[in-house]
C-alpha cells in the first residue's frame, strides 16, 4: 500500500511539472498573439511568427513569465544596437567624406545614447513589477524607437545619398516595438 502512495505521489507531481512546463511554454506563444493581434490577418500572422523566432532565441524565454519575455527582448535590442554601433564604428573609420563622416558621427552618438537608454530600462524591468519603473521603461523604449529611421533621414538630408545601415541594423526597430506591446500588454495587465 505504501508502494502504491508513494507512486502516486511521484506521479501526480510528475503532472504538476509538467503542467508548469506547458504553462511557461504558451506563456510565450500566448504573448505573441495577444501583441500580434490589431494587425490585419497576414500582418498579424508575419507578427506572431516575428515574436515567436525572436523569443524563441533566448533559451530563457520558455520559463519566462510576460515581464521576463519584456526582458529578454529588451536585452536583444542592447545586442543589435551595440552591433550596429560597432558597424558604424568600422564605417567611421574607412570614411573620407566629410559629410558622411559627419553622419556617422552624428549616429554613433545616437546609438551610443540607445545602448545607455536599453540598459536602463533593463535594469528597471529586472527590479519587478513597480509600474514607475515599467513606466520608465517604457518611456526608454519609445526614445529607441525609429532610431534606424531616424539615422537613414540623416544620411539622405545631410550627406544627400542612401544610408550604410543594412536590413540588420533596421531589426533594433522590430525589436523594440515588440518589447513595448509586450510591456504595454504587462502595464495594462497590471492596472486591471
Amino acid at each position: 500500500m505504501a508502494t502504491l502512495q508513494a507512486l502516486s505521489s511521484v506521479l501526480v507531481l510528475l503532472l504538476l511539472a509538467q503542467h508548469e512546463r506547458t504553462a511557461r511554454a504558451s506563456t510565450l506563444e500566448d504573448t505573441c498573439t495577444v501583441v500580434a493581434s490589431g494587425a490585419g490577418e497576414e500582418a498579424a500572422h508575419h507578427y506572431y511568427d516575428f515574436c515567436v523566432k525572436t523569443l524563441g532565441a533566448d533559451p530563457a524565454s520558455a520559463t519566462a513569465d510576460e515581464l521576463g519575455l519584456v526582458v529578454i527582448v529588451v536585452r536583444i535590442a542592447m545586442a543589435t544596437a551595440k552591433a550596429t554601433g560597432d558597424r558604424i564604428a568600422r564605417l567611421q573609420a574607412s570614411e573620407m567624406s566629410p559629410r558622411r563622416r559627419l553622419v556617422l558621427d552624428e549616429c554613433a552618438n545616437d546609438y551610443a545614447l540607445t545602448v545607455r537608454w536599453l540598459g536602463r530600462a533593463s535594469m528597471d524591468l529586472a527590479a519587478g513589477g513597480d509600474e514607475d519603473r515599467l513606466t520608465e521603461a517604457a518611456t526608454l523604449l519609445e526614445h529607441v524607437r525609429g532610431m534606424p529611421a531616424r539615422c537613414d533621414k540623416a544620411f539622405v538630408l545631410w550627406a544627400g545619398e542612401r544610408t550604410p545601415l543594412t536590413d540588420a541594423d533596421h531589426e533594433l526597430n522590430g525589436v523594440t516595438v515588440l518589447a513595448l506591446k509586450i510591456l504595454r500588454h504587462c502595464l495594462n495587465d497590471g492596472a486591471k
